[in-house]
């Protein structure tokens, strides 16, 4: 057996092989992927929690773990999959024998489309013929679209997507399928939201097997999940460190510098910067103007929020992992999508049993107060039959930023991970993609990351 080099250790105020700015998803795949590459790497990440916009922290008075917004894993999710499996935290997120899903209409009634995953391909299609809230057609029509509808037109809308499509964008099918897999997946509607964003979901959700499409759920906080990266960069002789706000960074000899604001700096020859583009935009101002104005477009794109809802019950009230929760047909409703429950995946503590609701493109609702976002969300539960119990306290999550807010117009805003200054790149789920602002879009923009400052030959001097 081979013996194991000595790990060695990052350098303060001194030379390492690389530096990433940024401990969220996409700064973490960067900076593992240059770790494995060999190199001595150092993340930084300016709050006291791993995971970036998808992280967590314990409830102060309860202790159960909340996300600043409930996030889902799908099973086509293949470099977000190998990344935990890399941190050995893949055992901590639950996925589905192939897609399983319970919709809820106001007023209560319920349908389900579960298509299992020991069929391989026919068991998206078999879920489908059993879905008979969904009219023949539409279901025969949808089915077509899933495996071969054409990518639409340049600029296209969801909405004038879907008109193209006939019977599968007919009424039932929008509000069922189309409409929440948008929200969910886009964190727009379907009449904002880029349609070009939407195909490349279904391309690698329903083109494969029904495992692409089922959904992972955390049995943990997000921020735990990537936690370990610290243990995996020290291993490789590297440092992950919280609470590290960035000053500034600039050219130093051979490469980079980066100045902490309690003053401390390091060097290295490669970095990333998994920062937000704004972020980005205004680190690198001084030191590369050209780069500045390269990520003006980026930075400039608006957000949207999204808001979350936990309430905790005496009680068992949901009946399944997830529900979607069907807007009504003439739009409107109680403003939720999906209803989780949180009992289910990350236990059920001094009995109390936590349910979470979750708006998408929740601009109205995040600009309300918090208490009258906590009555909305018990309304929608009494207005979907799921229970009228009071709960026993609940925490309401406002994430303003939850993902950049991409319609036709600013989609092209995407800028590549390459900055064109030698060992410099950005990463996230902003940079350019066929994806939606998702974890496996920031997962991939951080290995692409990695991967092009890897190219660069050039050394620290002195």
């Amino acid at each position: 057996m081979a013996r194991s080099r000595p790990a060695r250790r990052p350098v303060v105020n001194g030379a390492n092989d690389a530096i990433v700015v940024g401990g969220g998803w996409a700064g973490v795949a960067a900076a593992l992927s240059l770790a494995d590459a060999g190199q001595r790497v150092v993340l930084l990440e300016a709050r006291r929690t791993w995971g970036g916009r998808a992280t967590s922290w314990p409830d102060p008075r309860h202790g159960d773990p909340v996300d600043n917004g409930q996030h889902v894993f799908l099973g086509c999710y293949a470099a977000t999959r190998a990344m935990l499996k890399r941190l050995g935290t893949d055992s901590l997120v639950a996925f589905q024998d192939g897609l399983e899903l319970e919709y809820r209409e106001i007023g209560g009634r319920a349908s389900r489309l579960a298509a299992p995953a020991a069929l391989g391909r026919a068991g998206l299609a078999l879920g489908l013929a059993r879905w008979t809230r969904v009219p023949l057609a539409e279901r025969i029509a949808l089915a077509r679209a899933l495996l071969d509808a054409p990518p639409p037109p340049p600029g296209s809308t969801v909405t004038r997507w879907l008109d193209t499509l006939g019977a599968a964008g007919g009424p039932t099918v929008r509000r069922f399928f189309w409409q929440p897999l948008t929200e969910a997946a886009i964190n727009e509607p379907p009449a904002r939201a880029p349609a070009a964003l939407l195909h490349a979901t279904v391309v690698r959700a329903f083109r494969g097997t029904a495992a692409d499409a089922a959904l992972g759920l955390a049995r943990a906080g997000l921020g735990e999940l990537v936690a370990p990266v610290v243990d995996a960069l020290a291993e490789r002789g590297g440092l992950a460190l919280l609470s590290q706000p960035v000053a500034r960074v600039a050219s130093a000899p051979g490469g980079h510098r980066v100045t902490l604001e309690d003053g401390r700096t390091f060097t290295a020859p490669r970095l990333v910067l998994a920062v937000p583009a704004a972020e980005a935009r205004a680190l690198v101002a001084d030191a590369w103007p050209d780069v500045a104005h390269a990520l003006d477009a980026a930075a400039a794109v608006p957000t949207s929020p999204n808001v979350t809802v936990t309430l905790w019950y005496d009680r068992p009230v949901l009946g399944a992992p997830v529900v979607g929760l069907v807007a009504p047909p003439a739009g409107g409703g109680p403003g939720f999508h999906w209803a989780f429950d949180r009992a289910a995946l990350v236990g059920v503590h001094d009995g109390r049993h936590a349910v979470t609701l979750v708006a998408s493109a929740a601009r109205g609702l995040a600009a309300q107060p918090v208490a009258r976002i906590v009555e909305a969300a018990r309304a929608a539960l009494a207005a979907y039959r799921i229970t009228t119990a009071v709960p026993l306290d609940a925490r309401v999550v406002k994430e303003p930023r939850a993902t950049p807010s991409y319609d036709a117009a600013t989609l092209a805003a995407r800028p590549p991970v390459a900055t064109g200054c030698p060992g410099l790149a950005v990463a996230g789920d902003w940079t350019a993609s066929d994806l939606p602002a998702t974890i496996e879009a920031a997962v991939c923009s951080g290995r692409a990351a990695a991967s092009h400052v890897l190219s660069f030959q050039g050394g620290m001097q002195g």
